[in-house]
């Protein structure tokens, strides 16, 4: 069923909500009541989305589920960039994108491609090695983005060997 993945996305703005919570030295107090009523709409898009099970077709129902769960994973990102941008929080922001960011987007996208395969348009090999290529890359970059001491001892030996 479609449904789970805004099941996933509820799930994913109650698990904001908590954190944020736990964060609220570091995030606008508002910032948790905003996600649960995130969560609160999407279990009303879930009633109101059932009795419209025959109107729309599995196609319909993936997409508008399907878009929920990305603004869910949107709103993960977006705490992370406030993290790194705005409060200047580099250690902070690494561990949210290694605990919270990194993995709820491997899982995301391990449901979406299961839920593709079975529905009779799977991903071809070379995607699925792309997938985890980039799976990778992005977990090492966004270690060596936000430690800035790495980056900045890079840029020194690549100096020192310059000279």
């Amino acid at each position: 069923m479609p449904e789970f993945f805004a099941l996933m996305g509820i799930d994913l703005f109650l698990l904001l909500s908590l954190l944020t919570c736990l964060l609220d030295d570091r995030l606008p107090k508002a910032i948790p009541y905003i996600y649960q009523f995130a969560a609160l709409a999407g279990f009303g898009h879930l009633l109101v989305s059932k009795n419209f099970f025959i109107v729309f077709g599995d196609y319909m129902r993936f997409w508008y589920c399907f878009l929920y769960l990305l603004v869910s994973l949107a709103n993960i990102v977006a705490v992370n960039i406030y993290f790194a941008a705005v409060k200047k929080q580099w250690t902070l922001a690494k561990v949210w994108s290694g605990a919270v960011t990194f993995p709820t987007i491997l899982m995301s996208i391990f449901f979406v491609s299961n839920y593709s395969y079975f529905q009779g348009v799977p991903f071809p090999l070379f995607l699925q090695i792309a997938l985890v290529v980039s799976a990778i890359i992005m977990g090492t970059s966004v270690a060596i983005f936000l430690s800035p001491e790495v980056l900045r001892n890079k840029f020194r030996e690549e100096k020192e060997v310059r000279e």
